[in-house]
């Protein structure tokens, strides 16, 4: 991917260099994710495991990278391609900037390259329902980001949140309707659970049909944990999930005890029916057994299934939004 520097003295691009770029790319993004008032820690497996099985994208080809010139990773933008059931197919731009270096041009210059490259892509690829481009800012932390979209021509399209709640004092309490039940989690039921919550995304914004590398890149998650899964089964089939999960490290480099209820997703028959509530309760209280001190989770604000408010009704409290940009090609 080509990128034009102009007017940024000192700053070198660059492209990927495999996995010896990985342990810069987990570093960029933790702080990133500590100035935009999320802390999360990315660490370089998850890098190495997202890395290990893209779909749509080759980093070779599809990435560039900007050094600062005191040879740090000031940022990056990687682009990927997916077609959408029934929608224009999306082409996903995404900078990513240190923070001591978002009051540059850098992120115009890297959304600009990222918006060149997608247009190379969509050359021989056939879109019988249009394209879009596709990005995403801190809708109150990442002003210069954001800034940089709406100079390209994008505009809003949705929004989103990191939600948190605090796992002290008393927690709500929430049955599982009747038929339903809980199991303990075998790996032989892997499988039946990532398609069940595949299937139960198909009517969400921004769908994408899951592959065989979503698959791997699910059994290979660094912090996958099904101790702390909490799926419900009506019989055979998988009614609702919430794949929970502690991400160790960062608790130790962080100081904080957060778990995460993350992966929700209830099967369209079971809807309505409070099975996804009875999940995350039953989530927050592995969670503080295991000594966690608070949770979180992020949403898609707009959400057909009225996620949003559900998780406000439990007693989520929002930490930070974000805006999701679009453009026509």
């Amino acid at each position: 991917m080509d990128i034009d520097l102009e007017g940024l003295d000192g700053f070198v691009a660059r492209q990927y260099a495999g996995s010896d770029d990985h342990e810069a790319l987990a570093r960029l993004l933790s702080r990133w994710n500590a100035a935009t008032a999320m802390p999360e820690l990315t660490t370089t497996a998850d890098v190495d495991n997202s890395y290990a099985n893209l779909d749509n994208c080759d980093p070779a080809t599809d990435m560039v990278l900007v050094d600062a010139p005191d040879g740090s990773l000031a940022g990056y933008i990687r682009v990927a391609w997916g077609d959408v059931p029934t929608e224009p197919t999306r082409y996903w731009v995404v900078p990513h900037i240190d923070p001591d270096h978002r009051q540059t041009d850098l992120a115009t210059c890297l959304l600009r390259a990222g918006v060149d490259r997608c247009r190379d892509l969509a050359v021989d690829r056939s879109a019988p329902r249009g394209r879009v481009l596709e990005g995403y800012a801190d809708r109150d932390n990442e002003p210069e980001i954001a800034a940089a979209y709406e100079e390209l021509g994008f505009l809003p399209a949705t929004y989103g949140a990191s939600m948190v709640i605090s796992l002290d004092g008393g927690l709500p309490n929430a049955d599982l309707p009747d038929g339903l039940e809980i199991r303990p989690v075998t790996e032989e039921h892997l499988r039946a659970i990532w398609e069940a919550d595949g299937e139960a995304f198909r009517d969400h914004w921004g769908f994408t049909e899951p592959t065989e590398n979503d698959y791997q890149r699910f059994l290979a998650d660094p912090h996958r944990d099904i101790t702390l899964w909490r799926v419900a089964w009506d019989g055979d089939q998988v009614a609702g999930q919430v794949k929970s999960f502690i991400n160790a490290e960062e608790n130790e480099i962080l100081g904080h005890a957060r778990g995460y209820t993350e992966f929700i997703s209830t099967g369209r028959r079971w809807r309505k029916q409070g099975v996804a509530t009875a999940l995350i309760c039953s989530s927050l209280r592995a969670l503080r057994q295991r000594g966690m001190t608070e949770a979180a989770l992020g949403v898609h604000a707009e959400n057909p299934t009225g996620a949003f408010e559900l998780y406000q009704n439990i007693g989520f409290e929002i930490e930070n939004q974000w805006i999701g940009f679009q453009r026509e090609f």
